[in-house]
């Protein structure tokens, strides 16, 4: 299922791909274990009932699981596409860029999105300015840091939206990326507000509804 990618991957990514290997297996079986448990259950009810109305159900939930084994199929096939497509470049990024020392500090505690972080040049080669950065945007490949620490940072350039490796002391890798800390916290408002009017929307058609009805 994993896109193998011909070069071998740097020495600090090979527990993360063996970590998404794992998981996207746990996951293809849980996936199996649930839709083989479903139809299992409706076979045993419709033949030990012998009711034609459980053997029409039971066929009505075959034709429906085969859209949904492929939607799975697809969804699983996305999944392990993006992420070997993160390993991929990281390992490009490693192999390709010179590192450069930066300060890694953490400055909000880890959400949905990642744990966003301020870099720091240490080096007189690295911008003067520092950087904002999202450790482990959208899928959690490690653990993030805790406090600040030394990191070898390997990017083609400190670029909003570009991607980048941050090399902890302990060999372990970090994937993120650069980003603009106003654009970031613009759209972060923008999505608090769009979930708050989402929920008002919600409340207030239960309560209209709700009134209709009585």
């Amino acid at each position: 299922m994993t896109d193998i990618p011909s070069i071998p991957l740097h020495p600090s990514l090979q527990k993360l791909g063996a970590v998404h290997r794992r998981r996207l297996r746990l996951l293809s079986l849980l996936l199996f274990l649930v839709f083989a448990g479903t139809l299992l259950f409706e076979m045993v009810i419709a033949f030990t009932s012998q009711d034609g109305t459980n053997l029409l159900l039971l066929g009505l939930i075959g034709l429906l699981m085969l859209p949904l084994v492929a939607l799975m199929g697809g969804l699983m096939w996305y999944l392990d596409h993006r992420l070997s497509r993160s390993l991929n470049t990281a390992n490009d990024l490693l192999r390709d860029c010179a590192p450069q020392t930066f300060r890694l500090t953490p400055i909000e505690r880890a959400s949905r999105d990642g744990v966003l972080a301020t870099l720091h040049p240490l080096t007189d080669r690295s911008p003067t300015e520092p950087v904002h950065a999202l450790i482990n945007p959208s899928f959690r490949w490690s653990a993030p840091p805790r406090g600040e620490i030394e990191v070898r940072l390997y990017c083609r350039e400190l670029k909003p939206g570009n991607e980048l490796v941050a090399l902890q002391p302990d060999g372990v890798s970090l994937l993120g990326k650069a980003v603009d800390r106003t654009a970031y916290d613009r759209q972060r408002r923008m999505l608090r507000i769009a979930a708050l009017v989402l929920l008002g929307a919600a409340l207030i058609g239960i309560w209209v509804f709700g009134g209709v009805e009585r």
